[in-house]
């Protein structure tokens, strides 16, 4: 019977049911999206680097003890092409090959650099056992005046056969013949990338820092032999030095930093979702107990005619499961739209398409929405589902519906008590930075969150008024019956302004950090930036070479052309990145200021000397990438430089020490000082089509505008919150429309304008806006200016509020009210009169 009446009132109410479904497809479907999202691009990549290692059994390589992390360069240890005869001869090899590989960019006919990182030259190789490439016309390229490129390239250049092609590479811009086209690699990501290949020798004289080397020595064995037999093999024959590795760990080297920053992403992903999810149950939470006041007496009959408390319990709860079930089955098939823009707009983060098509979805992602629809929308369901079964039945003969006003004063103690605490954490976070004061800001933020929900009923009546007040003297009478609307359930006004207040505080606290951000690091670049240019190339993992330096060198104007390289290593047991080089021209050009011994072969700052207890002269132990170790002695400490952007190095190693470890690992940029042209530099730099000098203002307006993508990103996502909470307002009204039916037809018979009507019910969703965003801005401001003040150490060291972006809020929120009543408005206009005024409550 119970079930029965469920669905007949799921039916009944199907429109409102609809509106809360939608709260809970919106955030269902943006965390099950970010699910699917996440196992699509897992997919992606995992077929890709099985692309990648489909032939190899195993790898020869120069013994590297720290591997790059990603996006970093990668090691550049090459091994010895005299190793290849003996790797050859191994039992279970059946057949081996030295690559050949480097940064080959294609310049397209307009003159810019084509095709997506990593953009990558090779010698080419038909092997289909150890090679991904397959001609698809043309030949393969035979000459020192031939090369082939893949189909994305062809296809984006416009490059046919017999074309002349230039292509930049590290010792300058080559002209060649196109001789062939060819796919690489049968996966999506394999296929994406960008690759030219040469003669093989002409490769090894290109793209290796000698002729005499391979990048590595890929193996592929006999039929039968298992890697790690194949690995024992060659371990006995290659010497110290070098190391041999399956290709199963290859592939699973490569996949671990992927690995690491998809979960990243993932957890902040699954935030914003939660967050809607959070939102959406406000939602629910009024949706249901606007329904169960609303049904006052049909709750009251099915008591008297013998229903228990948990029965009619059960019969609210069953709603809401129904509601959580089509929002989750819906917010399923939405996140695969989710999952859909969230790859396109990563394809755009990083300049190219990710060559990922067709979802892929995890039984996680099942699981998550339906768990988390359900859990969601029952919980939020629960209280008003025990204020149903607390109605009792002697309400059936009452002709008063609306259940009676409950006391706020347990709420006003409640809340002010977390008030209170949340903002002494707050103010305890400014007594210091870092962790410490960011985990203190975070949990008196939750308090001072769960304060202002609890303090929001007591207050929403004063603070609607006040904000009113100016649409009453301006609009008259539907002004005025607007802001009382607004107050007359205070609880039902603080829940509806509270799904908004989180989106805006959340959106402030984001605008005030990333702002701080802009700014100070605007002030540092003015301030401590070394160089008037920078010279680097637009190849993220390309190395300058040594004929770049010289060239901009001779520029007139130039006073000093320092050459930036960083390599990894280890110091003290932990792996870090170190500049190597002269350690006292690189102390100059940073302008670092020395706080204890002298400029020598191994200078830190002051928190890597502090945290490994090192002073002046104390013996340092240091592991260079090929594995070899060393002791140097600490010469100096300089003061800490703590900047937004890493442009001020933590080590310096000079490089008589360090680069014998490091042969062929280029210079990543260019530091120039002194006052030379652009176009000075520019045609210094023509022979290097991918390589580019960058001025001050340049380099000011690329930080920022890099800190400017973070903040839209995270806006554009937070938004999804405000627009659950716009739903809630909609729907909010669209209740409290029908529920004040007979007071609507009251007001039409006394005379009031449908065009007045409409404007009552916007204005009363304009007043609802404005005191969630004035919530929303107070607290965001608040957090945002606590969060700012513990990224202090981290170089966040100057207060920037964005008082216009902020003062956005609320036209903004009024422009939300407006639209979330637009649909209620109309519905109340288009009532008929006489039939509303006859219209009974059940």
């Amino acid at each position: 019977m119970l079930l029965k009446l469920t669905v007949r009132s799921l039916a009944a109410h199907r429109l409102r049911m609809a509106l809360t479904a939608v709260a809970v497809v919106l955030g269902v479907g943006f965390t099950s999206g970010t699910l699917i999202f996440s196992a699509t691009l897992d997919r992606g990549i995992d077929r890709a680097l099985a692309d990648f290692g489909a032939g190899t059994d195993a790898v020869v390589r120069a013994h590297r003890t720290i591997d790059a992390g990603l996006g970093e360069p990668p090691s550049d240890l090459p091994v010895p092409a005299s190793l290849l005869p003996a790797v050859t001869r191994t039992a279970g090899v059946a057949k081996a090959y030295g690559t050949v590989s480097g940064s080959a960019a294609v310049v397209g006919r307009k003159g810019r650099i084509i095709g997506q990182e990593p953009r990558t030259g090779t010698a080419w190789n038909p092997d289909r056992d150890l090679s991904l490439m397959r001609l698809k016309a043309g030949h393969a390229p035979r000459t020192a005046t031939e090369v082939a490129i893949d189909e994305n390239l062809a296809r984006e250049s416009g490059y046919r056969i017999g074309d002349r092609v230039t292509v930049a590479l590290a010792t300058g811009g080559r002209t060649f013949t196109l001789a062939g086209i060819f796919s690489y690699g049968g996966s999506d990501l394999a296929s994406a990338l960008s690759v030219v290949a040469f003669e093989p020798r002409t490769a090894q004289r290109l793209l290796m820092p000698r002729a005499d080397v391979y990048r590595e020595i890929i193996v592929h064995g006999r039929e039968g032999v298992p890697q790690e037999r194949l690995r024992a093999a060659l371990a006995a024959v290659v010497p110290s030095g070098y190391e041999v590795v399956t290709g199963d760990q290859v592939i699973a080297e490569k996949k671990e930093p992927i690995d690491e920053v998809l979960g990243a992403l993932d957890k902040i992903l699954l935030a914003f979702g939660l967050i809607a999810v959070f939102v959406g149950s406000f939602i629910i939470f009024n949706t249901f107990s606007m329904l169960v006041g609303r049904r006052a007496r049909e709750l009251a009959l099915l008591r008297a005619v013998g229903a228990s408390r948990a029965q009619v319990t059960r019969a609210v709860l069953g709603e809401a499961a129904g509601v959580g079930l089509a929002g989750s089955t819906l917010g399923l098939l939405a996140g695969a739209g989710v999952a859909r823009a969230l790859l396109y707009v990563l394809s755009t983060v990083l300049g190219g398409e990710l060559g990922v098509h067709g979802l892929s979805v995890p039984s996680a992602a099942v699981v998550t929405a339906y768990a988390v629809g359900m859990t969601v929308t029952l919980a939020a369901a629960y209280v008003p589902a025990r204020r149903a079964a607390g109605i009792p039945p002697v309400a059936a003969l009452r002709d008063e519906l609306e259940p009676p006003a409950r006391s706020l004063r347990w709420r006003a103690r409640a809340g002010a008590v977390a008030a209170l605490a949340g903002g002494a954490l707050l103010a305890a976070s400014f007594a210091g930075t870092g962790d410490g004061a960011m985990l203190t800001a975070g949990l008196g933020a939750l308090a001072l969150f769960a304060g202002f929900v609890l303090l929001s009923p007591v207050v929403s009546g004063p603070a609607t008024a006040f904000l009113g007040r100016p649409l009453t003297r301006l609009l008259g009478a539907p002004g005025t019956l607007g802001r009382r609307n607004a107050q007359r359930n205070p609880r039902r006004t603080a829940a509806t302004a509270s799904a908004l207040m989180i989106g805006l505080a959340l959106i402030g606290t984001v605008s005030v950090v990333t702002h701080s951000m802009t700014r100070s690091m605007d002030r540092q670049l003015e301030a401590g930036l070394p160089a008037d240019f920078q010279i680097a190339s637009t190849s993220r993992t390309a190395a300058l070479g040594q004929p770049v330096l010289e060239a901009v060198a001779k520029v007139p104007g130039v006073r000093t052309a320092v050459p930036i390289r960083t390599v990894r290593l280890r110091l003290g047991g932990t792996a870090q990145d170190a500049m190597t080089g002269d350690p006292r021209r690189l102390v100059d050009h940073f302008r670092l200021r020395l706080e204890e011994g002298t400029v020598g072969g191994l200078v830190v700052d002051r928190a890597t000397a502090t945290a490994h207890g090192w002073r002046a002269g104390s013996a340092v132990p240091v592991e260079y990438q090929d594995g070899a170790k060393a002791t140097l002695p600490l010469s100096g400490i300089y003061a800490n430089v703590r900047t937004v952007l890493p442009t001020v190095p933590n080590a310096i190693v000079d490089e008589r020490a360090a680069g014998p470890h490091y042969p062929g690992t280029g210079v990543q940029r260019i530091d120039v000082t002194g006052a030379p042209t652009r176009r000075a530099l520019d045609a210094a730099l023509a022979r290097w089509p991918d390589v580019e000098a960058e001025d001050r203002a340049t380099l000011r307006h690329e930080a920022a505008a890099s800190i400017d993508l973070i903040l839209d990103l995270t806006v554009a996502l937070l938004m999804l919150s405000v627009v659950i909470a716009a739903l809630g307002i909609a729907n909010t009204l669209a209740l409290s429309v029908i529920e004040r039916t007979r007071e609507i037809g009251v007001l039409r018979a006394l005379g009031m304008q449908r065009r007045q009507l409409r404007r009552m019910i916007r204005y009363e969703a304009v007043v609802i806006s404005l005191y969630g965003a004035v919530l929303g801005l107070g607290f965001g401001l608040l957090l945002g200016i606590a969060v700012r003040h513990a990224m202090a150490g981290e170089g966040v060291d100057t207060l920037a509020i964005p008082y216009a972006r902020l003062a956005v809020q609320l036209p903004a929120a009024a422009l939300i009210g407006t639209l979330a009543a637009a649909w209620p408005a109309h519905r109340a206009a288009t009532m008929n009169p006489l039939e509303a005024i006859t219209h009974t409550q059940t």
